[in-house]
């Protein structure tokens, strides 16, 4: 279904967007035309990250009137994501394994899309499950500091070698986030860093939800984090 959809939907669903974008608000008649073009792929997540790209791109280029779109966008991502299934949410707590296997079980469980968002990667046992997700064909793109990236251990450039998009922050600061989002439905956040000190050693936490506000705020937080930093590679 998605590709019929891209060959014969995505003009439609653009003309929706640009039409509303000219003043910067949805109304109720062109959220109604969205959702009803949205209906017929409400269970495709690779439609719904494309719409969610493209809406991205199209508020990325009205970013002169900051305010405005952005109020604009959040009612989009908001009818994108109108009629999510009811929310799970699970924590799980470190030193020990559960971390450790659900992040692991979190990425083999990705069958179409995987952001990853994290300080550093030094664990091979989380690396193996990105790279097989990777050869299984799923979009991964990865946010990492660049710090860290040349840290004894760390694995960032071996991903990156294997062909996943990967940017760096390459700020004075430190790029402190650690979270993951798989098929746009799934979230996976918290204080566990993906090392093997963090299994064995440290008191840390992460929580998988499918809550779809809770995501949508990590989707757009990673969007635009993913296109700042790709512009200063």
């Amino acid at each position: 279904t998605h590709v019929a959809f891209s060959i014969m939907k995505i003009d439609q669903v653009a003309k929706v967007l640009s039409e509303s974008l000219e003043d910067y608000v949805m109304s109720r008649a062109e959220r109604r035309d969205f959702k009803a073009l949205m209906e017929e792929v409400r269970g495709d997540t690779k439609a719904i990250s494309t719409v969610r790209s493209l809406a991205f791109r199209m508020a990325r280029d009205q970013m002169e009137e900051s305010h405005q779109v952005m109020e604009w966008l959040e009612v989009v991502i908001k009818t994108l994501y109108a009629k999510e299934s009811k929310s799970s949410n699970r924590a799980y707590f470190s030193p020990g394994t559960d971390c450790l296997n659900e992040i692991r079980s979190f990425i083999s469980g990705a069958s179409e899309s995987l952001d990853i968002c994290v300080f550093t990667i030094t664990d091979d046992r989380i690396v193996e499950r990105i790279l097989h997700a990777f050869e299984r064909g799923v979009k991964i793109r990865l946010i990492t500091d660049d710090d860290k990236s040349e840290d004894l251990g760390a694995d960032v450039l071996r991903l990156q070698k294997a062909g996943v998009d990967t940017v760096f922050d390459v700020t004075d600061a430190h790029m402190h986030h650690k979270f993951a989002i798989a098929d746009g439905k799934r979230l996976l956040s918290g204080s566990y860093n993906w090392t093997r000190s963090a299994a064995t050693q440290n008191d840390e936490n992460i929580v998988v939800s499918n809550d779809g506000r809770l995501v949508q705020d990590f989707c757009e937080t990673f969007d635009t984090m993913w296109y700042r930093l790709e512009q200063q590679q």
